[in-house]
C-alpha cells in the first residue's frame, strides 16, 4: 500500500519510479539511461551504483576482473560478465574490455541450480530483449529458487553481491532509491560496483 501511494505521489509531481513489484517473489528496478560499467573505485555522483562481485574477508575483489582491456587476478568462476554499452554478456570468455566474475543464475533462458540451501535476500543483474535491469528478492530464498524466479523474467542473469556490504542506489531525478538500505553503514567495506554515470 505504501509503495502504491509513493508511486502515485511521484507521478503527480512528474516523475516515474524505476521499480515495480512484478510478482510476490521479486521486485524489478529499471536502470537509468547511460553506459553500464564496472569499477573497483567507488564512483562519485553516479546515477546508479550497485555492488557487483563478492568482496573477500581480506578486502579484495573475489575473482578475475577486466579494466581497460586488461585482466586482473585469478578466475574463481567459469563464467565472466562482460559489460558493453547499456548491455552485458555472460560467457566463458571476456567479450569486452570491462567486466567481472560472478555466479551465473540464468544462462540462455535456463535457470542454474545450486547445492546451497541457505536462504538470503538476493539481487541479480538481468537481461531481456529490451535491455538490462535489476531484480531483487522480496524475502530470503535459496539461490536455486532465486535463479528460477529470475528465469521467468529474463534470458540471462548474473548474481550481484547483496551481503553485509551490499548497499546500492538508483537515482531518478531528485529521488534516490536505496537498495538493501541496512548495509549503508558497512558500504565502505565494499570493493567494486557496477554503475552508470
Amino acid at each position: 500500500m505504501k509503495r502504491i501511494i509513493l508511486i502515485l505521489t511521484l507521478l503527480c509531481v512528474g516523475f516515474t519510479m524505476t521499480y515495480s513489484q512484478i510478482s510476490k517473489h521479486v521486485t524489478r528496478y529499471d536502470l537509468p539511461e547511460g553506459e553500464l560499467r564496472w569499477t573497483n573505485v567507488r564512483p562519485k555522483d553516479a546515477k546508479m551504483c550497485i555492488p557487483a562481485a563478492f568482496t573477500t574477508e581480506e578486502g579484495k575483489v573475489a575473482g578475475a576482473y577486466r579494466l581497460g582491456g586488461k585482466t586482473h587476478q585469478k578466475e574463481v568462476y567459469k563464467m565472466k560478465v562482460s559489460l558493453n554499452g547499456n548491455i552485458f554478456y555472460i560467457s566463458p570468455r571476456w567479450v569486452s574490455d570491462n567486466g567481472f566474475q560472478q555466479l551465473a543464475l540464468v544462462y540462455n533462458s535456463r535457470a542454474m541450480k545450486f547445492k546451497s540451501q541457505d536462504k538470503s535476500m538476493r539481487r541479480a543483474l538481468c537481461k531481456d530483449a529490451k535491455g538490462a535491469f535489476i531484480l531483487e528478492s522480496n524475502y530470503p530464498m535459496t539461490l536455486t529458487r532465486f535463479a528460477l524466479e529470475c528465469s521467468k523474467q529474463c534470458t540471462n542473469a548474473t548474481y550481484l553481491d547483496m551481503g553485509e556490504y551490499g548497499y546500492g542506489y538508483i537515482k531518478q531525478g531528485p529521488i534516490t532509491i536505496p537498495l538493501f538500505a541496512p548495509a549503508i553503514f558497512t558500504q565502505h567495506k565494499q570493493t567494486n560496483w557496477i554503475y552508470i554515470e
